[in-house]
């Protein structure tokens, strides 16, 4: 039999304090939990990316992390279930605010330098966090030699992705579907503007101060959308060419 709100607080009230919601014996303690479990979450997150980038998913122990993170041993277990589910949260957490930022580029309706503001300019990141840094350096030791856990958080959230680009840039081109040449031309797009976020310290090896200056990061994201513009247009005239191009026939 379903009974009143009052009923229900009446009989809350009646009962033994073991028996009470932790909630309703101390007011708030429900959000502080969860606001704590939020924190705890986080702290282990950037300890685990540091040491992850600095010594690898392999040698870096879960005690390690949880002392890095300031939390009692049986912390991953709570939050993640075990090392290769933290790992896997390094991952992805990063990985969806990217895809979150990308959201639209296939819009029909989107202008080919819109799209490709979209696509190109969320990767130049300019963030000098030391989580930043390691996380860059995290993606770059994954790059050239992916791990078991990098290799199925790629299949799942990166590859469907890029398989994407490469339809709306084919669709761009006047195409019905891509091809090599075209995975060729978003793979080139692409590296333009990671170059930005993961040679960034070279970068300011080379030439130092040039990006620090206000606007000069976005000011070369544009540039970076006009040659992606030229790169697309020269890849249409060089098909169209082929396609035009006579076949020799055997005598």
């Amino acid at each position: 039999m379903p009974t009143s709100r009052k009923t229900s607080k009446r009989l809350a009230a009646q009962r033994p304090a073991a028996q009470r919601p932790a909630a309703a014996a101390r007011p708030g303690a429900g959000r502080r939990a969860k606001r704590d479990a939020v924190d705890a979450r986080a702290a282990l997150l950037s300890a685990a990316t540091r040491l992850f980038a600095e010594q690898g998913i392999a040698v870096t122990t879960t005690r390690e992390i949880c002392a890095a993170a300031g939390l009692n041993p049986g912390a991953i277990h709570y939050h993640f279930g075990d090392k290769d589910g933290l790992y896997r949260a390094v991952l992805t957490d990063p990985i969806e605010q990217l895809n979150a930022e990308l959201a639209g580029f296939d819009d029909p309706a989107l202008p080919l330098r819109d799209m490709l503001k979209r696509v190109l300019l969320p990767f130049m990141a300019d963030d000098d966090h030391p989580d930043e840094r390691a996380l860059m350096q995290l993606f770059l030791n994954e790059m050239q030699r992916p791990s078991p856990v990098f290799s199925q958080v790629f299949r799942e959230l990166i590859a469907p992705v890029h398989e994407r680009m490469a339809v709306v840039l084919a669709r761009h081109m006047g195409l019905d579907a891509p091809d090599a040449s075209v995975n060729q031309l978003l793979y080139g797009l692409q590296a333009m503007a990671h170059d930005y976020c993961l040679s960034r310290p070279l970068m300011d090896l080379m030439t130092p101060g040039w990006l620090d200056t206000p606007g000069a990061l976005d000011a070369v994201g544009e540039r970076l959308v006009d040659w992606g513009l030229v790169l697309i247009e020269h890849e249409k005239r060089r098909r169209s060419a082929t396609q035009k191009t006579p076949k020799k026939t055997a005598r």
